[in-house]
Order: C-alpha cells, then sequence, then structure tokens
C-alpha cells in the first residue's frame, strides 16, 4: 500500500493531474478515490502515512519542522516556498501554512534601487541635513522639481499583471494577445516641473539633438521654465532644483541661474545620485509612464500628443501629495544615514 502512495505522489509532485495519475497506475489496481485521498492527506500533512484515530498524529506543522523552516530562513530568507517544500520533503501548502500561521512572515517583491557607495551615502546625508535646515529657516520656499524622461514609443507590458480577456485563444484573437517589440523603438525626452500647487507645461527634446549647456538653457530655462514660473508664482519667492546632468551644472547655467530665478538648489546642495528624492522620480513620472504607455502608437506624434493629454490628467491632489512628502522623505534618509529609503 506504501508502494501505491509513494507512486501517487511521485506522479502528483511531476504535475500528473488526478485523472492522469489514475490512467499510469491502473496497473496498481489505484482508483480516483485513492489518488484523491492520498494526495489530499500528502497536502494536509506533508506525509503519506494513513491517519489513524485517536492521540496526536505528528504532522507538517510539528515544532521541529517549524524549527528547521525558521532556522532555513535565517541562513537564507530569500528562499522559495517550493525549494524548502522539496528539501524538508513536505508539501507546498504545509510549509506555507508554516510560514503564514507559524512564523508570521510574509513574501515581498525584490525592489529595484540606485546603487548607493559609502561615500556616496555620507554625501546623501550631509545633503539632507543641510537642506532640512534651510527649511527650516525659510530659505528654500515654494521648491519646483525638475527632471528629464525618455518615452519609447513601445506599448509597455507587465506579464505579471495585464491581461486581455477573449473568449479563445484562436488565430482571430492572436493580434490582441501580442505586444509587440522593435530592435531600436523610437523615443522621446520630456523635461517637465512640478511644484506643490502647479505642474510645467511639458518641452520635448528632438530625437538626435546634443543636450548641451546652450540647448537646455535656451529650450528648456528661457523657452519654458522661466515665462511659466513668472506667470504661476507673480512676486511670489520659488526655488527651482534640478539634478547634476552636464548641462544643468554648467558653469554659464549657474551664472544664468542667478541672473534670472528668485532662488535655486545649487548642485553641491542637492542630493545627487538620488532618485528617491525627486517627487518626478519617485512618483510623477510613473503616474504619467502607467497612463502613456499602457497603448500602442504608430508615431512620435502620436506618442508626444498622449504624454501631453495625460500630464494635464494628473491630478493636482497628487502632485500636492508627491511634493509635500519631500522633507519627510529628507527626513527618512537622514535616519538612514543616507542609505536607502524605503520605497512605497
Amino acid at each position: 500500500m506504501e508502494f501505491k502512495r509513494n507512486s501517487v505522489i511521485a506522479l502528483y509532485l511531476a504535475g500528473k493531474s488526478q485523472p492522469a495519475i489514475v490512467r499510469e497506475l491502473k496497473h496498481l489496481n489505484v482508483n480516483k478515490v485513492f489518488v484523491y485521498r492520498t494526495i489530499t492527506r500528502y497536502n494536509d500533512t506533508g506525509s503519506i502515512a494513513k491517519r489513524h484515530g485517536g492521540g496526536h498524529q505528528k504532522t507538517a506543522t510539528s515544532r521541529e519542522m517549524v524549527r528547521k523552516v525558521k532556522k532555513r530562513l535565517e541562513r537564507n530568507p530569500r528562499r522559495s516556498a517550493n525549494q524548502m517544500a522539496k528539501e524538508l520533503k513536505i508539501s507546498d501548502r504545509s510549509i506555507r501554512r508554516i510560514l503564514k500561521n507559524e512564523l508570521k512572515v510574509k513574501p515581498y517583491k525584490f525592489q529595484k534601487a540606485h546603487d548607493l557607495t559609502p561615500k556616496q551615502q555620507q554625501v546623501r546625508l550631509e545633503r539632507a541635513k543641510q537642506l532640512l535646515r534651510l527649511a527650516e529657516s525659510g530659505q528654500i520656499p515654494n521648491i519646483v522639481f525638475s527632471d528629464e524622461k525618455i518615452f519609447p514609443i513601445e506599448q509597455f507590458v507587465n506579464s505579471q499583471n495585464d491581461r486581455v480577456y477573449l473568449t479563445d485563444r484562436s488565430y482571430e484573437n492572436l493580434s490582441h494577445r501580442l505586444a509587440t517589440r522593435r530592435q531600436h523603438p523610437p523615443q522621446i525626452m520630456v523635461w517637465a516641473a512640478v511644484t506643490a500647487d502647479g505642474r510645467s507645461p511639458i518641452v520635448f527634446i528632438e530625437p538626435g539633438v546634443k543636450v548641451n549647456a546652450t540647448y537646455y538653457r535656451e529650450s528648456v530655462l528661457e523657452a519654458a521654465l522661466k515665462p511659466w514660473a513668472n506667470k504661476h508664482f507673480g512676486r511670489k519667492p520659488w526655488t527651482f532644483q534640478q539634478d547634476s546632468a552636464p548641462s544643468h551644472k554648467a558653469r554659464v547655467n549657474q551664472e544664468w541661474l542667478k541672473n534670472n530665478v528668485p532662488n535655486f538648489i545649487t548642485t553641491t546642495q542637492w542630493l545627487s545620485n538620488s532618485p528617491d528624492a525627486n517627487p518626478m522620480d519617485y512618483s510623477l513620472w510613473a503616474i504619467l509612464e502607467s497612463k502613456v504607455r499602457s497603448k500602442k502608437y504608430t508615431s512620435l506624434e502620436m506618442l508626444k500628443k498622449a504624454i501631453v493629454r495625460e500630464w494635464a490628467k494628473i491630478p493636482a491632489s497628487h502632485i500636492r501629495a508627491a511634493c509635500d512628502s519631500f522633507f519627510d522623505r529628507l527626513k527618512a534618509i537622514v535616519k538612514a544615514k543616507g542609505g536607502h529609503i524605503e520605497q512605497k
């Protein structure tokens, strides 16, 4: 009898369905009731031993098994539940019950993060403290956060979450299920800026253009930032933020900022290597991209129109919330001693 049960579980773990197991073990006179009960017992207890009435039966969630699972997690918390189940010779169902009910642990997805050297962490820490001091003394009012991002023409597909509902997988429906890719898809670079109560117009950097100091100053700072900010803020003071890209920190553009904006965060004040400190990076680009790249475009002009349209649709409350969280993030960076902070 034990041989029969072992044969059933071996086929079950190999991915065979219950009807297939019955067919393959026909020569052992195995019926569907026997297969069902054997698999159910294995999933419930991690064992093929027949249950007997009375007394406490040792199961896959015994103290010893819980201890073994805990030890494995302490050595390597990246172990998969399936891997541990195979190592301990218990079912996936049992291992997940131990993880959830006994050890009270949950699986978390890996998060992508920018690389930080010890030196970069120290600089982040010092500059986060400095910006907090400037804010407390009222020296950086109404910050305008700016950034650039590249948008490819291709549709973005999340293979885990994106679905299309059809009646079948027939050839006629194939076009609805495909998200095609090109080897070198056309793309467009976008510049934009936000403050707590507003957003700038979108600026497109045309394909093939080298964004040097002159181009950045003439096409972005002079043509877009200054007229928008003057109209938006009027006589109110405001502070411009940008990252440390070569065209941004060029001496000629630093001089232009001194002469043309009320205040700006210098290249030695801003946190380099810190997308988690810019609302454009940690919030608004992701919102815009999720809307724009959910569709397919046949030309860059169509893509550009979609970017402008969806940028205008982002709720003002989202922009305010993203900007308002900036100083909380600086405090989190200080708490993390310049290291990575939790991405929510």
